[in-house]
């Protein structure tokens, strides 16, 4: 690996409570070239509710100011950036995009949590065996491609769908398919490899293979110590060869324009 765009940090909530320059610090010790830092996006509900996992609407300036600082302390010696990770919510997502843009975030990726509205949806790493569910993940990511926006789709198996598998692997076909016509990589994610959750899913790998999808590594780090991939990314490389898969090593960012 020489970039991963997928880092949190203690602003999510659910991320070790350490400073940002560890990760950077690791990712320079690694090798790579580029770092960049994906906080989950604010989503600023009318109601004013805060989600418990994401950047509260408050800590923005902090978030975007400690970065790059630390961004131009750290040129000489790596890439770094500043994005989010990023829902698509039928009702929300213009919202979200509208309350980042003053602060011009580089770039986006995809990470699709829940089923259409976070308040109204389902949490997709729940075991389901609703077809409608299954399906409402896959139409909120692919129109989520189809904005532009997104330089990658992560965790791309977080369905958690334990129903009919001719339903998954059609669903998942259509998926990839989308993904694949819209020139967007799939992430094989390293975070749900190293806690043995359900993603990544080899029989969805199989289906992005038979499709002929690229297909990148995510850190989706939450500590420092995530950063240090050498005995997942081997796993991986293992694992996503054996289906006759390359990841790409580096991958065109889709820098967003504001």
């Amino acid at each position: 690996m020489r970039i991963n765009l997928h880092t949190h940090t203690y602003r999510c909530h659910h991320a070790s409570d350490v400073s940002d320059r560890l990760y950077i610090e690791n990712a320079i010790s690694a090798g790579f070239e580029t770092l960049g830092f994906s906080e989950h996006i604010p989503c600023p509900f009318p109601d004013g509710h805060e989600s418990s996992y994401r950047l509260y609407k408050r800590d923005i300036d902090e978030y975007f100011n400690t970065l790059r600082q630390l961004k131009e302390e750290y040129k000489n010696d790596i890439n770094i950036l500043v994005g989010f990770e990023v829902e698509y919510y039928p009702k929300y997502f213009n919202d979200m995009v509208n309350f980042v843009a003053p602060y011009k975030p580089e770039y986006f990726i995809l990470g699709q949590h829940f089923t259409y509205n976070e308040e109204d949806g389902q949490y997709c790493a729940i075991k389901t065996d609703s077809y409608n569910c299954l399906k409402n993940y896959v139409d909120n990511a692919l129109a989520g491609i189809e904005t532009g926006k997104f330089t990658y789709l992560c965790h791309p198996d977080l369905i958690n769908f334990t129903g009919d598998k001719k339903l998954y692997v059609d669903e998942m076909t259509r998926l990839c398919v989308g993904a694949k016509q819209h020139n967007l990589p799939l992430e094989f994610n390293f975070h749900g490899w190293r806690l043995h959750r359900h993603y990544p899913c080899s029989e969805f790998f199989k289906i992005a293979a038979q499709v002929g999808n690229d297909v990148v590594l995510g850190c989706d780090a939450h500590s420092p110590e995530a950063i240090i991939t050498d005995d997942t990314e081997s796993d991986a490389l293992k694992l996503l060869g054996e289906l006759g898969i390359k990841p790409l090593e580096i991958f065109p960012i889709n820098y967003l324009c504001w």
